[in-house]
């Protein structure tokens, strides 16, 4: 799908006052959320997802290089949005950095279709970084925690 065809698809979406569009074939996803304080979140995957390995490679080099830390990583089971506790305001978050959590850990939860879904870690290790705020849309296999 090239950029003309998407500038099109977005301005159809918008001149309709569609707030949500997804759109899905065998080579191409292309999900518009118009709903999130009037901006505008616009994601395309191509079915090798090339462009994305690439950067999460290099965001990985990165971090190594410049840390000089492996992290293990917590990733997002399913789309949805992501709480750091079972409740929409956050007062007291299940994990915070620098805590020590274990593989089966609850380390927050993902609402998905108004059901709200642990999501647990599958390692065990100190909280060095959270990448995703709470309240906010995460994608299938999105990076969440870093651990180290």
């Amino acid at each position: 799908m090239n950029f003309e065809k998407i500038e099109q698809l977005i301005k159809l979406v918008k001149e309709n006052d569609v707030k949500k569009f997804k759109y899905k074939d065998y080579e191409n996803e292309i999900e518009l959320d118009f709903t999130e304080n009037d901006a505008n979140h616009i994601t395309s995957n191509q079915a090798e997802k090339n462009d994305s390995n690439k950067i999460d490679n290099a965001k990985n080099e990165e971090n190594d290089s410049t840390n000089e830390h492996t992290y293990q990583q917590i990733k997002s089971p399913m789309v949805g949005t992501f709480f750091l506790q079972d409740e929409k305001e956050l007062t007291n978050p299940i994990i915070q950095v620098g805590d020590e959590i274990k593989k089966g850990d609850t380390v927050g939860y993902i609402e998905a279709m108004k059901v709200l879904n642990e999501v647990t870690s599958d390692v065990s290790g100190v909280v060095e970084e959270i990448l995703v705020e709470h309240g906010s849309s995460v994608e299938y296999n999105q990076l969440i925690v870093n651990v180290k």
